[in-house]
Order: structure tokens, then sequence, then C-alpha cells
């Protein structure tokens, strides 16, 4: 994998609520639970990219947003753009009621849509 973010093909973004204030191993958690399951969407209809991904070292980038519609927002523009976006919906056992969207992935996907989406987010 290169070390320049901007020379990969694809990649995965995480985008993570900050309103919540979840514990950092909460947030591990939930940003966990989207790269995994984003990865399975993305196989299941978008093999070509998910092998692209593999092969550029699965770079995965966390990003936040400061709330709930923003949340929606990113999601929103992801999706137009034809982008897979996997939300996360916590269970309420721990930090958060149940039903919670505590963050949500983009991709795997080229890094480039992804970009023109989420460029404009800060990272975590």
């Amino acid at each position: 994998m290169s070390a320049r973010p901007d020379a990969w093909s694809f990649k995965q973004v995480i985008v993570v609520r900050r309103d919540l204030r979840m514990g950092t191993g909460k947030v591990a958690a939930q940003v966990a639970h989207a790269a995994v399951a984003a990865v399975e969407r993305v196989a299941r209809g978008h093999r070509d990219w998910l092998a692209g991904w593999w092969a550029d070292g699965q770079p995965k980038v966390v990003l936040q947003v400061p709330g709930a519609p923003e949340l929606d927002e990113v999601g929103a523009r992801a999706g137009r753009a034809g982008l897979p976006v996997t939300v996360v919906y916590d269970r309420g056992l721990t930090q958060v009621p149940a039903g919670t969207a505590t963050c949500l992935a983009i991709g795997p996907a080229p890094a480039d849509a992804i970009d023109a989406v989420t460029g404009d987010l800060r990272l975590l």
C-alpha cells in the first residue's frame, strides 16, 4: 500500500457522530461494525471494488460529523453518488439508546468518488 492516501484507487470511509460522546472503546466497536458490515455489502454487489480495495491494502479513513442530521446528509449524498452506504444502529446495551445511528460506512469504493462526498469532513 502506498503511504500517500491520495495514491489509493479504492478506500473505505467511516463517518462517526460526535454528539453521542461515546467512549473510545465504544467508537472503536462501532467503527469495526461499520467496516465489516460494509465489506459484506460490497461483496454482494461490487466485487471488483472489493478486489481493488484489498489490493490497495484495505485503506480506511475515519471522519466525524457533529450529529444525526449531518450523518444523514452524508449518507444521502453518498447514495445519490451511487456509493454503497452502511449505517450502524446500536443495540442499546451500553452507552446509547437502542436504534441510535452511531456511524456509517461508505465503500469500499473508488477513492475519488468517496472524496467527492466526504472531502469536506474532518478526521476523527
